[in-house]
């Protein structure tokens, strides 16, 4: 013990009498047979006797604990039990000698007893008293239990100077970022604001050059002509029309005049204010005499002087960067049609008056006036493209309409385009999203200072795009409210700012999707390559990205996805298990072993393909072991390709059943009945073949024999089993049920994540119950679980804890408020935050769920110690992937909840990190696991 350190016992020490230090009298036998009365020590207090525990450490028997001296000088230790009591540092140990190895049970029965005699509270650590021998055996453990103390503290220690080099560095990259951004909003407003200048000079030189051109021409013309005669002898002269300029008419718009003016008449002092009147005479007459340009009003200002003048704007005949558009750009999609300018026009006349852009729906049609400055209109005067894009920042899902030239779209250039935005929470603008998702077709009027100069329609197929968005934006909404105080200005003012990455040109995905590669399939290596690029975007985080942050029509996606397949299928280029299951719901084979047919025979057919069949011998093989994979999983005997006179023959053996060709010598093989495939549920060989075959199939005689033989599968047999269950329906219910009690966590994991699918009554409850009871750490998949059935699972969620009553422990109550956590992301914020104001005995628990809500959100779990205190917890991670498996499982079945589970999971931010050991691997046929797989809570 340290000596000059004041200790003290701890607030949760052990109050008992065994806890202090006591003395017993025992009776030694002298070596003359005497009986000896002793006093000895039973139990030391190491804070208020120090000394004592000193003299049970010494070796000099004059000072050793616990010694008796006979009447002729010999010193002998007693070898009684002694309990040594540390109140300050929580620790309690019995110290037997060597001669009670065998009683140690005995020993502890009586201390338990002490115990239990005594009226004082019982901490947990003297309740695991440890048990050591001898002096040495005490020295030794109070040893390791110091050097465990230091070793953790260190360790603590380290973690927090990591933890705060962690965050210095994180307000490091916040800084450099914020720096990174306004530098970047201030080279694009110089960009901006020089482009401007330079435009705006161009043109003042282009009308400078043009009036100094035409004044000449008239000067010239006039000078030409001879005076008339003086007297009447003189010949008359003939004058014949002067020249005409070249005259081109152009849509303008009047504008007010611009104080450079006064420097642009200096500039031309060589031309006299005679000769400019003249000119300005000849040009009236020359403008009175040609049509008027098409939807253009022509009005006029007065000048400083009192002079009237008129400034033109004329649209651009090309627009910039049109020559440099990348190859593989998305096409054109967009049709613009001229229309006339309705008279009169009551609601553009309201518009007018508007300084923002406005929407309205007249007549049935959604019409736009897009308010515009004049370098912007001087663009919009040939062929238009309009992109329907979804930012969801994190105060608002904001919707925004890009239109602009096409170039400009795909190169971008900014400074041509046009963004207007939408707020779906007000009822106009949510009207006009409705109309647009029935037919987009948009009447546009381009305005520019309170004037209408262009009145043309535009016809897209977005019609889906915009549904598509319409619901990711409610779907964000929802997420944003459930957070916070959502504000749609914020996220407009943060998607109109300097910098913003409108048409998702900086997104990782951009480079990787070209629309022309998808339609160029002339050959196997060209189809294989167009396969990998839709089986990439067939998924449903990179569809979002197409429709949402890209603004690729939908309806084009999905021909050429068709058109990929269609090829697939023909030259029987195996396109993934995604792409299977779309090409099945498409109509191109009948079940997907009908499609494992129909590729290999494609298969055979490009082989024979004297330009397509491009690839070499080892895609080609691949190609083959994918689809007899595929083939061995379905149960499908594919024929075997055989060889005469050099042609390939594969006609001679069984095919697929349900295909169609030449049949074979030998018949056709026929699909096994249901009665086969029950059967086969008892064979370990067919066991999984004939379970996916049945789930496949749904009858619903078949739930139970199929659920029931899960229990005789692997891990990874019976994730793939449990996710296809849900096929059955109701009828997959009770076996569900039944499989909650199983021994096997892994099971009950698969069970409760199915009925939570089926959504039942007594499901639910039954999920809810084994979120309460289940030992293991898959409670915490269990309880996320309850969050997907919905708001429907809060009350009996909430009564099920209230009928704990006392029995309602911390640990419990942590589940418990996890599931609600999970409840309120998917809907149930507000009946959450009710219970929470309640007075019963939920309402702290629903308090706890809304402090958990964001973490639920996120999806971010907590991670347990291993059972050393080192290593986090394998079985969180293990039980995340069995999630996933599961859920990759039920997409072949039924893949909008399937694709909907990934989702989730993608999304997902969980704390741990999964590594090789965690992942279940595809060929774990033969391992049964038990209730040791996982560590136990």
């Amino acid at each position: 013990m340290a000596r000059g350190v004041a200790r003290a016992p701890s607030q949760n020490a052990y109050r008992g009498a065994l806890g202090k230090t006591q003395t017993a009298t025992v009776h030694v036998t002298s070596p003359r047979g005497d009986l000896i009365a002793t006093q000895v020590h039973t139990t030391i207090d190491a804070v208020s006797d120090p000394e004592l525990v000193d003299r049970m450490y010494s070796e000099d028997p004059q000072r050793a604990l616990n010694t008796v001296r006979f009447d002729g000088g010999e010193i002998v230790r007693v070898q009684v039990p002694v309990v040594y009591h540390d109140p300050a540092a929580e620790l309690m140990v019995l110290v037997l000698g060597d001669a009670h190895r065998h009683q140690e049970l005995e020993e502890r029965i009586r201390v338990y007893e002490r115990m239990l005699a005594d009226d004082a509270a019982v901490p947990a650590y003297a309740k695991e008293f440890a048990v050591v021998y001898g002096a040495h055996g005490l020295r030794g453990y109070l040893e390791r239990r110091a050097q465990e103390a230091l070793d953790a503290a260190r360790q603590q220690e380290a973690r927090a100077e990591y933890d705060k080099r962690l965050r210095e560095l994180e307000q490091r990259e916040d800084e450099l970022e914020r720096k990174k951004s306004i530098l970047i909003s201030r080279v694009t407003d110089s960009e901006r604001a020089l482009a401007a200048q330079r435009a705006e000079l161009a043109r003042e030189r282009a009308e400078i050059d043009q009036l100094r051109s035409e004044a000449r021409n008239r000067v010239i013309a006039a000078v030409a002509s001879p005076p008339p005669a003086s007297d009447g002898n003189s010949e008359a002269t003939t004058i014949g029309p002067p020249p005409e300029p070249e005259t081109r008419p152009h849509p303008r718009v009047t504008v007010e005049p611009n104080p450079s003016e006064a420097s642009e008449a200096s500039e031309a002092e060589e031309v006299s204010a005679s000769d400019v009147q003249e000119v300005s005479d000849v040009e009236t007459s020359v403008q009175a005499a040609l049509p008027p340009p098409p939807n253009v009003e022509a009005a006029s200002h007065v000048n400083g002087k009192g002079k009237p003048i008129e400034v033109q704007v004329e649209f651009d005949e090309e627009t910039t960067g049109s020559s440099i558009v990348p190859q593989g750009s998305d096409p054109l999609t967009t049709e613009t049609l001229e229309l006339d300018a309705p008279e009169p026009d009551p609601w553009l006349a309201r518009a007018l008056g508007n300084a923002a852009s406005t929407f309205g729906i007249v007549d049935g049609r959604v019409r736009l006036a897009l308010v515009v400055g004049e370098h912007i209109a001087r663009g919009l005067g040939g062929m238009l493209d309009v992109r329907v894009v979804l930012h969801r920042v994190p105060t608002y899902p904001l919707i925004a309409f890009v239109i602009g030239p096409p170039a400009a779209l795909r190169v971008p250039s900014p400074t041509q385009l046009a963004l207007v935005t939408l707020d779906i929470a007000a009822e106009q603008e949510r009207a006009v999203l409705a109309q647009l998702a029935r037919r987009f077709e948009l009447v546009l009027d381009i305005c520019v200072r309170g004037k209408s100069v262009r009145h043309v329609r535009l016809v897209a197929p977005l019609h889906e795009n915009v549904g598509f968005i319409l619901r990711a934006a409610e779907d964000h909404l929802r997420a944003v409210t459930a957070e916070g105080e959502p504000s749609y200005a914020q996220a407009r003012d943060l998607v109109a700012g300097a910098g913003f990455d409108v048409l998702g040109i900086e997104h990782p995905d951009h480079a990787e999707f070209r629309d022309d590669k998808l339609a160029q399939l002339e050959t196997a290596q060209q189809l294989r390559r167009a396969i990998a690029m839709a089986r990439r975007f067939a998924r449903p985080s990179r569809e979002d990205y197409l429709v949402c942050t890209r603004g690729f029509p939908l309806p084009r996606w999905r021909e050429l996805r068709r058109h990929v397949l269609e090829s697939a299928v023909a030259w029987g280029l195996w396109m993934g298990p995604e792409l299977a299951q779309v090409a099945v719901s498409e109509g191109l084979a009948r079940s997907r072993r009908d499609l494992i047919g129909k590729l290999d025979k494609g298969f055979e057919t490009l082989r024979r393909h004297p330009t397509a069949y491009d690839i070499d011998d080892e895609a080609a093989a691949d190609n083959a072991k994918a689809l007899a994979e595929e083939a061995k999983a379905l149960g499908v005997e594919l024929p075997r390709a055989q060889t005469k006179n050099g042609a390939i023959a594969s006609d001679e053996v069984s095919t697929v059943s349900g295909s169609i060709g030449v049949t074979p010598a030998h018949g056709i093989v026929r699909p096994p009945s249901t009665d086969d495939l029950i059967a086969q549920l008892d064979d370990r060989q067919q066991r999984l073949k004939a379970a996916l075959e049945l789930c496949d199939r749904a009858e619903a005689r078949a739930a139970a024999p199929v659920i029931g033989a899960v229990s005789k599968m692997s891990r990874a047999e019976a994730v793939r089993v449990l996710g296809m269950s849900v096929k059955f329906g109701p009828a997959a219910k009770a076996p569900l049920l039944e499989g909650l009690a199983s021994s096997k966590a892994f099971l009950r994991h698969g069970c409760a994540l199915a009925l939570a699918l089926l959504r039942s009554d007594d499901g639910t409850q039954a999920v809810i119950e084994l979120l309460m009871t289940e030992p293991t750490e898959i409670w915490r998949e269990v309880a996320r679980a309850i969050g997907q059935v919905g708001p429907t699972a809060l009350l009996p969620l909430a009564s099920t804890y209230g009928r704990l009553g006392e029995r309602a422990t911390p640990a419990l109550s942590e589940r418990v408020a996890w599931a609600m956590a999970h409840i309120a992301v998917r809907g149930g914020k507000a009946a959450v935050e009710a219970m929470a104001g309640g007075q019963s005995i939920v309402a702290p628990v629903a308090a706890q769920a809304l402090k958990l809500h964001s973490s639920a959100a996120n999806d971010q779990v907590r991670v347990r110690p291993g059972a050393d205190g080192s290593q986090p917890g394998r079985d969180v991670t293990v039980n995340r992937a069995f999630s996933r498996r599961f859920f990759e499982a039920l997409e072949q079945g039924i893949p909008d909840a399937g694709a909907a589970g990934l989702v989730d999971l993608d999304a997902s931010g969980p704390m741990e990190m999964l590594d090789e050991a965690d992942l279940i691997a595809d060929d774990d046929e033969e391992s049964e696991l038990d209730e040791s797989d996982l560590i136990q809570t």
